[in-house]
Order: C-alpha cells, then sequence, then structure tokens
C-alpha cells in the first residue's frame, strides 16, 4: 500500500480553501504582497489603508484592472489561466517554477496553496465566474502578435546578448508584420521578465540576455565594432533559438558529448551540462584556458594527455559558437565572411572587427603573422584573417 506524504503549508504555500474568494486568498498574503498587486495593477489611491483595508479594496478593484495586464500575455499564460478557469479555478497537479507562481499571485490572478495536503494552485471564484460570462480571459488576435514578439526577443538575446531598447524594438518590428503602438512592446516585455526571467531590463536602456554578467561592458564592446553589421539571423531562426532551453547541438557539440561519455563516468544529461556550459563560456568569448579551468569542476583530467584530448575538440566548438562580443557570428563564420568579400581594411578598422580564432593543433589564439589555419600556406593576415 502506498502512502501519500500530505505537504505542510508555509508562507509561499498557505492553506486555501475552495471555492476561493479575494477575501479568504488575499486575506492569506503578507501586506507586501498586497502591496505589489496595487503596484503590478496600477491600482490608485490605497497605499494609506491597513492590510483588512487593502484587501477589501483589491478584493473589488482587482478584476476592473486585469485587462492591462493580460493584453500583454502570450499564448503560454493565457492557456494556462484559461485552463484552470475551465476546471471551475482548480489545478491540482501544479508545474510551474518558483517566479511563475509568484507572478500570478503579486498580479492576484492564481494563488498556490494548500488544499487537502496537496499543493494546488486556485483561481479566485470571482475570475472564475467574470471568464464564465465571456469577459475575461478571451482569445484575440494580439494574444498571437504577443507570443511572437516575445519568442523574438529571447532569440535576439540569446543570439547578440545586449541590446538597446531601441535597437530591440528596431530588429523585432523589422521582422514582425504585425503593428505597435508606441510602447507597445517594451509593455509587453515588462509583463514577460518576472515570468520567464531570461533576460533583464535595465535602468540604462540595456536589455540584456539573463547569462550576460556585465551587459554594459559587452554592448561597449561589441559597439567599437563599427564595421562589423549584425549576424543576418532570419525570423525563423530567431523562434527557433528563442525556444526556453534551446541548445544549438551542432557536430562539434555532439563530438565533445561523445567524448566525455566515452572517456568519465558520467550520464548523458550531465555530460551535456558540461558541454552547454562550455558553449555558454564560448558565447561570452572567454579564453581556452579558462574554459578548461571550468570544465574541471565537472570532470578530472589528472594528465596532460587527458587535457589534449579534451582540448582537441573543445577548440572546434569554440571555433564555431557564436559570441555576443562580434555581433553573433562564431569566429570561423567571421573569418570566412572577411576571406569570401575580400574587403581591404586600414588596420585600425581591422582591429575593431577581429575576432579570436583558435588554431587547432596549438590551441593558440593565431596572430596576425601566423600560417593561417585553413591551410593555404599563406599567413593568417592575408588569408582568413584579411
Amino acid at each position: 500500500m502506498s502512502i501519500t506524504k500530505e505537504i505542510v503549508p508555509d508562507k509561499f504555500w498557505p492553506a486555501l480553501t475552495y471555492p476561493l474568494f479575494y477575501a479568504d486568498a488575499l486575506g492569506s498574503l503578507t501586506k507586501q504582497q498586497l502591496t505589489n498587486i496595487r503596484m503590478n495593477l496600477d491600482i490608485s489611491n490605497l497605499s494609506s489603508l491597513n492590510k483588512q483595508g487593502l484587501v477589501e479594496k483589491l478584493s473589488e478593484k482587482i478584476p476592473e484592472h486585469l485587462w492591462m495586464i493580460t493584453r500583454t500575455w502570450d499564448h503560454e499564460r493565457l492557456k494556462l489561466a484559461q485552463k484552470i478557469a475551465k476546471n471551475d479555478g482548480l489545478w491540482d497537479k501544479p508545474l510551474l517554477e518558483l517566479q511563475q507562481y509568484e507572478y500570478f499571485r503579486e498580479r492576484g490572478i492564481l494563488f498556490p496553496g494548500i488544499l487537502e495536503g496537496k499543493r494546488v494552485v486556485i483561481m479566485s471564484a470571482e475570475l472564475v465566474t467574470l471568464y464564465k460570462s465571456g469577459d475575461f480571459l478571451q482569445d484575440h488576435p494580439i494574444v498571437s502578435r504577443n507570443t511572437e514578439w516575445i519568442r523574438l526577443t529571447h532569440g535576439l538575446l540569446y543570439g547578440y546578448g545586449v541590446l538597446t531598447a531601441e535597437e530591440l524594438e528596431r530588429f523585432v518590428m523589422s521582422y514582425s508584420e504585425h503593428k505597435q503602438l508606441p510602447g507597445d512592446l517594451m509593455n509587453i516585455l515588462y509583463e514577460a521578465w518576472p515570468y520567464y526571467e531570461r533576460f533583464l531590463i535595465e535602468e540604462n536602456g540595456i536589455v540584456s540576455d539573463n547569462r550576460v554578467v556585465h551587459s554594459e561592458a559587452l554592448w561597449i564592446q561589441r559597439s567599437q565594432r563599427h564595421d562589423l553589421e549584425f549576424y543576418p539571423y532570419t525570423k525563423q531562426e530567431l523562434l527557433k533559438i528563442g525556444e526556453k532551453d534551446y541548445v544549438e547541438r551542432n557536430q562539434h557539440y555532439m563530438n565533445l558529448v561523445r567524448y566525455v561519455l566515452e572517456h568519465y563516468e558520467t550520464d548523458r544529461e550531465d555530460a551535456e551540462l558540461l558541454v552547454e556550459e562550455c558553449v555558454d563560456a564560448a558565447k561570452t568569448g572567454d579564453s581556452l584556458a579558462s574554459i578548461i579551468e571550468m570544465a574541471q569542476d565537472f570532470i578530472e583530467m589528472p594528465s596532460l594527455e587527458s587535457v589534449a584530448g579534451f582540448t582537441d575538440l573543445l577548440v572546434p566548438l569554440m571555433n564555431n559558437t557564436k559570441q555576443w562580443g562580434i555581433k553573433g557570428y562564431a569566429p570561423m563564420e567571421l573569418s570566412a565572411k572577411r576571406a569570401g568579400t575580400s574587403m581591404l581594411l586600414n588596420s585600425v578598422s581591422n582591429q575593431a572587427v577581429k575576432a579570436d580564432v583558435i588554431d587547432f593543433q596549438t590551441k593558440k589564439k593565431i596572430g596576425r603573422n601566423d600560417p593561417c589555419p585553413c591551410g593555404s600556406g599563406k599567413k593568417y593576415k592575408k588569408c582568413c584573417g584579411q
């Protein structure tokens, strides 16, 4: 006989009743959480109220203000809320990330808690009634537009690392057929940001991928490459790389995963995690030495031979990984682009757009006067380094 373990209520998962009315749902929250709801829904003239007064006023005001939030939603959030409303406001097997529970709760839409010893998510009875009357959570063409813009944003930031709000808006509009009013895109992104936590909107006007550590420094570094255009992603490429947990599993990626599996006692999940960390480090332009040092947190490389074996496959992965500092190009792509266009660059502009290519044999960055790794016999500066 199986025994089901009951979950004890805590601050994040308080005990709830069902059906759940706003008076009880909001009463289970702290005053700060109630204040967050008020601010997120832009409900004014309530800041002087005590907790009970705030509960009473929010119970009345939340349904009136939710349209401001839901008009910024994409399909994921809308379909989830619709699913719960259709089930009379109860979701007994919730599968969200912590910030997503908090997102819905701090907008007065869904409340995570404990019901009969189990974790559940409940929609207030007032919102379920609104949904069934046809006045809430209805499908609209704007949702498809929002979905596309959010996915394009995720893809653009995965590819380029950082963009100013103006650059981001210009890119998104160039790929989208949907029209926008002033502020539409940023309003949508401000609501998507706390739900997905895949990018950050900063006070200095920079929007960055959540893996970027020093966004302003990266933007300055990249902005110095005046003669280099951004890598020309297609719309379909951006929508693909904008998917959640996307990783470019190219041949070089797979080769390194297989090597780790064959030479170390690890499972595939951990092997892929290691290689994904290598890809992320390469995207930021980290050095070969620093990536090898990072890899030793995952696997032991006790000899020069083991380091060399790993490095033989790491180098081509790095050379073929798109980097934020060179506007979305991989070093080998940029070298091929320069060789193909046969541009004549002076020393200043050449410095501004160069990318570090690592020689497969020596594992060192290639100097301007070194033999080109393509095997042509010419110096790098006269061949792929032009």
